[in-house]
């Protein structure tokens, strides 16, 4: 362009002198010839500036067409950076962050404003994802896929797949062990907690149903002679009426045959399919008889708070009362047994969306967390008095109803056990 706006002035400014050369010289055959062709040239320079100003016109117009579609284009690749599900996050090999959507941002908490153009490290600790940024920097090396438990700044835990690669000048060359043309780490970020927790769901639920099955005829294989184990005690217990020594361990006997039977009975109760009878079933109403059952039961109130709160007035739901009252009773007996006749027992309801959601809080020494995956197993516990088949009762009745319990729990603080149970349509 510079070089055309050269050429025009030449061309230019060379007729221009010879024309004010001619206007000093007295007017002749000769000059008058001359001045003819200085016009002829003049004309023809004018015709070739008008060809040059169109040419730049199209030029500009092609130019500014050219920015348009970048900006556009601009434009429509922010759109998908900023409603990406992924987070993404770009540091170039300084350490500054330059790019930055709102997925990450709210995985994150932190105002992008703060964290654009500025140093990873000013808001965000080195071995945030799991490795080290500087070191991965300093090295060109970009590390494998790898899966991180984060706690946000607001107390929310998540799951995340952290998901690294070095962007290169030449997109072509998928070499990352020696990069010359590398400018930075692009970070990729999913929220896996909730595919983590089906997976979890899943996996319980297929254990549970092997170990059912499993125990289910272990029951039965013990249940055929502990009958007559029982009887023969029994007729032992009689026939030793005059030593009341040996009379008293056939007691024992009997006993234990009982305890068996009975714990034979729950095994198998469980391993049975539930047949629930759904009706319309008011929440608030359950749950306050549960807790005026607890309150005059000696064993359960000694020494606790129980309270309830509520929403509402009344919620109601489709449920199988009876199999509903089980399964919220036997976590408040779990809870009063984690308090030793000391603490409070709070007993929460309700709706979010259409969901119920029942909640039992206690002050007692809590779940630790190596045993949170285990507890919903049949047999598992960790009272040397238990038999395990509470919770795992309870899970299964949260199950029938279509819906979920979740447990949250911090060791000398307490427990919180939610179940999330579908409202359905109440007529």
């Amino acid at each position: 362009m510079q070089a055309e706006s050269t050429n025009t002035q030449t061309i230019l400014s060379n007729p221009l002198h010879e024309v004010e050369k001619a206007s000093k010289t007295p007017l002749s055959q000769e000059s008058y010839a001359s001045e003819t062709v200085l016009l002829q040239k003049m004309q023809a320079c004018l015709e070739q500036m008008q060809v040059f100003q169109t040419e730049l016109q199209t030029s500009n117009q092609k130019l500014s067409a050219k920015i348009r579609e970048v900006d556009s284009l601009n434009c429509y690749l922010h759109t998908i950076l900023c409603n990406l599900s992924q987070g993404v996050l770009f540091v170039d090999l300084n350490g500054n962050v330059t790019a930055y959507n709102s997925a990450i941002q709210h995985i994150l908490e932190i105002d992008p404003q703060l964290v654009l153009f500025e140093k990873f490290w000013k808001n965000f600790d080195d071995h945030l994802w799991g490795f080290s940024l500087k070191k991965s920097l300093q090295e060109k090396y970009a590390p494998k896929t790898s899966y991180i438990p984060f706690l946000s700044p607001s107390g929310k835990q998540y799951e995340l797949e952290i998901h690294t690669t070095c962007m290169l000048q030449n997109s072509s060359n998928q070499d990352y062990s020696e990069i010359d043309g590398m400018q930075g780490i692009l970070i990729l970020v999913r929220d896996v907690t909730e595919i983590r927790r089906l997976q979890l769901l899943a996996n319980r639920t297929s254990r549970m149903k092997i170990l059912g099955e499993m125990t289910a005829s272990v029951a039965h294989e013990i249940r055929n002679p502990l009958g007559g184990m029982e009887g023969f005690a029994s007729l032992l217990q009689r026939d030793l009426a005059d030593k009341p020594e040996l009379q008293k361990m056939a007691g024992y006997i009997v006993q234990g045959t009982h305890n068996l039977n009975r714990l034979v009975t729950q095994v198998l109760d469980y391993s049975r399919p539930l047949h629930p009878q759904f009706a319309a079933t008011e929440l608030v109403q359950l749950l306050e008889e549960l807790r005026q059952h607890a309150l005059v039961d000696p064993i359960l109130s000694e020494g606790i708070q129980i309270t309830l709160e509520t929403d509402a007035p009344t919620l109601w739901i489709q449920a199988d009362a009876q199999i509903l009252r089980a399964a919220i009773l036997n976590l408040i007996v779990n809870a009063v047994q984690a308090m030793s006749n000391q603490g409070t027992l709070t007993l929460k309801l309700r709706q979010v969306e259409e969901f119920a959601i029942i909640q039992v809080q206690d002050t007692g020494i809590g779940i630790s967390p190596q045993h949170l995956e285990k507890i919903f197993s049949p047999s598992f516990t960790t009272r040397p008095t238990g038999n395990g088949w509470g919770l795992a009762e309870v899970y299964k009745a949260v199950e029938i109803h279509g819906g979920q319990i979740e447990v949250h729990s911090i060791v000398q603080k307490g427990s919180e056990f939610s179940l999330k149970l579908p409202i359905k349509a109440y007529k």
